[in-house]
């Protein structure tokens, strides 16, 4: 189940993100780890992984085992069949994004509608939010494929939607629109989003396919308005487009996806969208034209090492790592790619500094590894 992008190919904290697939804490080492095992439980792809503050852990996709798009594993990977069976058809098609809110409740992102249009919330135990999911109904009319929740409790959303408001837009925790936000969003993004993140003043990072308000990576102010210094800065830098955008330790924007400036498919960005050519250039060196295929999704360490997953098979195959100078870890990323044989669609780091990755490989993992 590749996620169809914007071209068209598509999959997941301060005013800040309480939980969704983003950076982790400490290095992963650079073995499979053979002790974590779902068994096989998943039949399709994984798109989307998030962790809840127990260790648990969940996955979105196309899967229609364990349960249809949305499940839930223990830290060892054993399926948590109460919640799973909760869980069971509810959800009519695809999950591509995932986040956890402070009070455990699981908010799920695609292009479903069931059992709410394309943004749904869920209870701790897999059970419908039934209060929150009537308040979405058909809110949305487009797909989500990006999930934040910040400090507050409001949910910040981005897709291929033109309701509430274009490609971006806000909700409060009880799922209504935040019309303030959403108006002066607007029509201002052109084409979808692919990626939302936060930054340390409250705005918002997005990447897509966008050429408005600026070429596939632009700037929200906190209130919803475009941020015309940071996006006439980064305007034009970008040739192609974005699927993922993280915020490293140190504030620094980076972006993955498919584009050839400033750098190949992997970039980086000073917090005021000024482009960080001594990481880009080293990135280029590194690479060269041998990068094949585009990059989906990017984990940030607390070390600044970056972990990025696509479909790419050279230099290395789907997964590869990148030191925090652009230079690439030729160790890791040879150890960890010489074992998938399909494409990695979603990379997060666990609570105990291990990597977790989903996607469409069925070898060493069938659609979910651990590197222990």
């Amino acid at each position: 189940m590749p996620r169809t992008h914007w071209r068209l190919v598509a999959v997941t904290l301060t005013l800040a993100p309480v939980a969704c697939s983003g950076s982790g804490e400490s290095a992963p080492s650079l073995d499979f780890d053979a002790e974590f095992s779902t068994n096989s439980a998943l039949d399709d792809t994984v798109a989307a992984i998030a962790i809840q503050a127990d260790g648990k852990i969940l996955v979105g996709g196309g899967f229609s085992t364990p349960s249809r798009s949305l499940a839930r594993f223990t830290a060892d990977g054993a399926s948590d069949t109460e919640f799973n069976a909760n869980i069971a058809d509810v959800i009519d098609t695809a999950v591509y994004s995932l986040a956890v809110q402070s009070d455990g409740k699981i908010l799920v992102g695609g292009y479903f509608t069931a059992p709410s249009s394309r943004l749904a919330r869920f209870n701790p135990d897999g059970t419908p939010d039934e209060a929150f999911n009537s308040s979405i109904g058909d809110a949305i009319d487009g797909g989500v494929v990006s999930i934040d929740v910040l400090s507050n409790g409001d949910i910040v959303i981005g897709g291929q939607f033109t309701t509430p408001s274009r490609s971006l837009a806000r909700f409060d925790s009880d799922g209504e629109p935040i019309e303030s936000f959403n108006s002066a969003v607007g029509d201002a993004v052109n084409l979808p989003i692919s990626s939302v993140a936060v930054d340390a003043s409250g705005g918002f990072i997005v990447g897509g396919s966008f050429s408005t308000p600026s070429t596939s990576l632009a700037r929200f102010d906190p209130d919803g308005a475009p941020d015309a210094v940071f996006n006439a800065k980064v305007d034009g830098s970008v040739s192609g487009f974005v699927s993922t955008v993280e915020i490293d330790p140190a504030s620094r924007i980076v972006i993955g996806g498919q584009f050839t400036a400033p750098a190949n498919s992997v970039a980086r960005y000073a917090a005021d969208g000024t482009p960080d050519d001594d990481f880009n250039q080293k990135f280029t060196t590194a690479v060269g034209e041998t990068l094949d295929g585009y990059v989906e999704k990017l984990v940030i360490e607390k070390s600044g090492r970056i972990t990025v997953g696509g479909w790419f098979t050279a230099p290395y195959g789907r997964i590869m790592a990148v030191n925090d100078n652009g230079t690439i870890d030729a160790e890791a990323s040879a150890t960890w790619s010489e074992q998938l044989d399909a494409a990695v669609l979603s990379v997060m780091i666990d609570r105990d500094g291990r990597l977790l990755v989903g996607g469409a490989f069925t070898t060493p993992g069938r659609h979910l590894m651990r590197l222990s």
